[in-house]
Formats: C-alpha cells, structure tokens, sequence
C-alpha cells in the first residue's frame, strides 16, 4: 500500500500554501515525512538548492523546517520561557541566562497581541494559549519552512487574528 505517491510541489520565499484534502487522504503522512517522522522509500526532498533528509523532527529543524501540530506539542510543566527557547535558551559562559530568557519570552508574546506571565507553567493555560505559545515559538525559529497542521483547530476567531494576523488592527 502506498501512503503517499508521486508528490510534487514548490514554494518560493514568502509564499503560503495550503494543502487540503479529506480524512486518510495523506496530508499529516506527507509532513511527517518532510520533517523526518516518516522516511522516504524513494524520492527526495529540496531545499533551498540542495537535497536534504530529515532523520527526525529535530534534524528538520536545524535544517530549516519548523512544524506546529494540531496537539500542542510542548513541555506543559516547564514555563512558557522555557517552551519558547528550549534548545536555544541565552547563555554566557555555560550558565542560564534566565531574566534575559524571560524578557525576550514577554517580548516575543507581547510582539503577537498577548500578555501573560512567561514564568507561569504552560499548564496553567488554556490549550489554546498553549497552541499560540507553539506557534509564536516555530514564528521565532525564523525557519525557512513553517509547517501549520491545523495548529488553529483549537483557536476562537480572534486568538487565531493574533497569533497569524499580529500586525492586523482588528488582532490588536
């Protein structure tokens, strides 16, 4: 059985596309695949000029590749500072750097239309702020692909506005 054949499509910087399809119909098959989830039996994957092979999600990432899922995605017992910049947290001579850390986090949050304290464990949040919290984090990685699979399922209109639409008046 084949989940996915013959897939074919590109994207040029700044552009958005959107995949549709029915239930079964291989879109979660096809982004597990492009961030290292699933491996390939043939075929390849280009980026920027070069072929890649994402071994896992985290590979995909440095790579360029940032994905938001439908379910949130995060460390909820750590602070929404931690969520934000874990694996990239600011250090100086190996040691946390846990005020600036903070201060970027309230910046980063603050810059989408939200404010909240970033110290607080992401549990003590509705899953929807926890779903904007991973979104303003793949935001942030500055990636070269952001993949959205239906991160917004769980949104109401106006948090939806200020996580995608931050610098829209109606999000403020």
């Amino acid at each position: 059985m084949k989940a996915l054949d013959n897939v074919n499509f590109s994207l040029r910087r700044g552009e958005i596309m959107a995949l549709l399809g029915e239930n079964g119909a291989g879109k979660s098959t096809l982004i597990k695949a492009l961030t290292g989830v699933y491996h390939a039996d043939r075929g390849a994957i280009w980026l920027e000029g070069r072929e890649i092979a994402p071994k896992n999600t985290a590979h995909a990432q440095q790579l360029g590749i940032g994905t938001v899922y439908q379910e949130v995605n995060l460390l909820p017992n750590m602070s929404v500072a931690d969520n934000l910049f874990i694996g990239r947290e600011p250090r100086r001579f190996g040691l946390l750097r846990r005020k600036e850390m903070e201060k970027r986090a309230t910046a980063l949050m603050a810059s989408y239309g939200f404010s909240l304290d970033v110290r607080e464990p992401l549990n003590r949040f509705s899953v929807a702020m926890q779903q904007i919290v991973a979104i303003c984090r793949a935001i942030d990685l500055s990636a070269k692909v952001l993949i959205l699979d239906e991160p917004t399922a769980s949104l109401d209109t106006q948090e939806v506005g200020n996580a995608l639409y931050p610098d829209a008046p109606a999000a403020r």
